[in-house]
């Protein structure tokens, strides 16, 4: 199987947990949904087409932390839509409202990607390797802007079980996990899938090191990938 593999990384970085409201929180990686919306961006596939060639059906994702985990929270200004709201209003400071929102500090990703669709995986593996991109790619919000490079093109060899992975695995290719002084191990539930209607078809329990080192203990499913032990999210 060929991997493309390229990092992604920005000054700051937000993936809204589906959960959170008035105080949104962010994921620690991006979810498999919003992979799928970058690699629409850089491909230039429009926000009402990309979904019915980029999914979890057709797209394989894994997602190895390049830097460790950092949040922060700041304050947004946002219009108040409770109220009623005309231009004269929204100038005035009683028309804002403010929302405490959690983002992600120095966020630093390595993608290995694997698409179903042989030209639209091709098309992709040049515009990363010229770094070149139609639309803009941001990490989550629209104006946190990022960059991304590429790193290789390499075959994936898959391998029934592995003591270790370098990238985020699903709990279920989980069948033991040890847990070592000095590591801190984290497990998230993200939306795997999702419709045209960007209705979420499935969410998975997701284990992963915040510091970006391996996870060791026994594994299924992974694929080696150059010197790394990758799983598919």
């Amino acid at each position: 199987m060929k991997i493309l593999i390229f990092d992604i990384w920005g000054e700051f970085g937000h993936f809204k947990k589906f959960y959170t409201t008035s105080s949104p929180l962010t994921f620690s990686v991006p979810p498999p949904t919003a992979i799928y919306g970058i690699l629409g961006a850089i491909l230039g596939l429009s926000k009402n087409d990309y979904l019915n060639h980029i999914n979890g059906r057709t797209t394989k994702v894994a997602i190895q932390i390049l830097n460790p985990i950092k949040k922060t929270r700041m304050t947004l200004n946002y219009i108040d839509t409770k109220k009623a709201i005309n231009f004269h209003f929204i100038k005035k400071s009683s028309g804002r409202t403010q929302i405490k929102t959690e983002f992600l500090k120095n966020p630093a990703y390595r993608l290995f990607i694997n698409m179903n669709n042989e030209n639209l995986f091709n098309q992709l593996i040049k515009k990363v390797k010229n770094r070149e991109n139609h639309y803009t790619v941001s990490l989550g919000l629209a104006n946190l802007l990022a960059n991304f490079s590429f790193v290789g093109l390499e075959e994936a060899k898959p391998i029934d079980t592995s003591n270790k992975v370098d990238t985020a695995i699903l709990s279920e290719n989980i069948e033991e996990i040890e847990v070592k002084e000095g590591k801190k191990y984290f497990k998230e539930k993200l939306p795997i899938d999702m419709n045209l209607d960007r209705e979420p078809l499935a969410y998975k329990d997701v284990v992963m090191e915040l510091n970006g080192n391996s996870l060791e203990g026994r594994f299924k499913n992974c694929y080696k990938v150059r010197n790394k032990t990758i799983s598919f999210l």
